[in-house]
Parts: structure tokens; C-alpha cells; sequence
């Protein structure tokens, strides 16, 4: 999926939970940035390998196993540095106990190289992600905003909204994020969710049944 001149979008569905793991091609110079590796890392390296890509960052929506199972292994092989909100990276740093509860085996991930915060810009080439921190799901929830598109984690989904009733989770929260944060954003803009279909701001803003 092309998001426009000088991005390109990959998406592979990986890991047990169906998490969307993206890869982000700077087109003119082939360098990539991966989102929340969940899983399935050696597919997502050579996913990598087949469009010819340097993976040049890592960057986390937050911090729940399902997100964050390959980060150990992409941090490895690319050398990429880990990008997470500090509220979210002690919840990373948990990811194989949080995997134990739901009876799965996840991978310890490293703790992170680069902490981001809200107004925080992730350069890219000639491009930048602007880092919104959009609590709600997780207190270290964040968005990462680049053109008309938006890397959205479980925030907002679909015709739907991420779960709040885990360690953390504030419903209220999350729906002024949605509300302060991306619902703001041109109506043409890409959410890229973290579980299923991508969808724009306008889809959401209209048909929404949560808002």
C-alpha cells in the first residue's frame, strides 16, 4: 500500500493475536522503519530481505506482548534502535510474563534505546513522525503522525476501539485521545491500527459507534 510520495506501507499480520506489524519504506532510499514487530520476526525479516530494506528504527505504538515478541530479535539483526513512551517501557520490559498469562511463550525484549514523548519528532530520511502521546489503552499509548497517515496501535480501530480493561486501561482516556488527537486530523488521513483494516479519520468520525 503506497501512503503517498516518499512512503510506501508494507503490513504483515503476525503473532498469535493477529497483530498488524508495518514496515515503512522511504522509497527514493530503500531505508525502513518497522512498527510494532509483534511476532513472527524471522518473516518479518525476510520480508525485509525480499524488498531489498534497511531497517534504520524500531519504533512501539506500547507495550503489550503481542506488539513487542520480535523486537528482541529485529534489534538484533538490524541493529535498529527501540523507540517507546517511558510510560509503556516497563510494560515492554514485561512482555514474557504478560505472554505467560495467556498461556504464551514471548521473548524478552531489550529495553529501549529511545524514550518519546508527546510533541517528540522520530526523523526518517526527509520525513518526520510526530509522536502524539494518546493514552487509553495504555498509559504510554502514542501515535506516530507522518503526512496523511497515522500509525494508531490499538487505539482506535476499524468501527471500533482498543480494549480498556487491562492494567491500565482508561476508557475515558482513550476516547479523548481519539477526540484531541486524531479525530483532528484531515479527514483523508490513513489510520493504521494495530488489529485489522486500515481506515481514514472521516470513516471513523462518521460511522464510528463510539463516538
Amino acid at each position: 500500500m503506497t501512503g503517498g510520495d516518499p512512503l510506501r506501507v508494507h503490513m504483515m499480520e503476525v503473532g498469535p493475536l493477529a497483530v498488524n506489524a508495518y514496515l515503512v519504506e522511504h522509497v527514493a532510499t530503500r531505508k525502513a522503519v518497522v512498527f510494532d514487530p509483534g511476532g513472527d520476526g524471522e518473516m518479518i525479516l525476510g520480508e525485509i530481505a525480499r524488498l531489498g530494506l534497511t531497517v534504520t528504527k524500531i519504533l512501539l505504538t506500547h507495550g503489550h506482548f503481542d506488539h513487542v515478541g520480535a523486537v528482541g530479535l529485529l534489534r538484533e539483526k538490524t541493529g535498529a534502535p527501540v523507540h517507546i513512551h517511558p510510560g509503556d517501557a516497563d510494560r515492554m520490559a514485561g512482555a514474557s510474563r504478560q505472554g505467560m498469562l495467556f498461556g504464551l511463550s514471548v521473548p524478552a525484549p531489550p529495553p529501549p534505546d529511545v524514550l518519546v514523548e508527546e510533541g517528540n519528532t522520530v526523523g526518517f530520511e526527509d520525513q518526520k513522525f510526530l509522536v502524539a502521546h494518546t493514552p487509553g489503552h495504555t498509559p504510554g499509548c502514542v501515535s506516530y503522525l507522518v503526512g496523511k497517515m497515522a500509525f494508531v496501535g490499538d487505539l482506535i480501530f476499524a468501527g471500533s476501539i482498543g480494549r480498556t480493561d487491562l492494567p491500565g486501561g482508561n476508557h475515558e482516556q482513550l476516547i479523548e485521545s481519539v477526540r484531541k488527537k486524531i479525530f483532528p486530523l484531515p479527514d483523508d488521513t490513513v489510520l493504521f491500527p494495530g488489529h485489522g483494516p486500515a481506515t481514514t479519520v472521516g470513516e471513523e468520525k462518521r460511522s464510528n459507534p463510539f463516538f
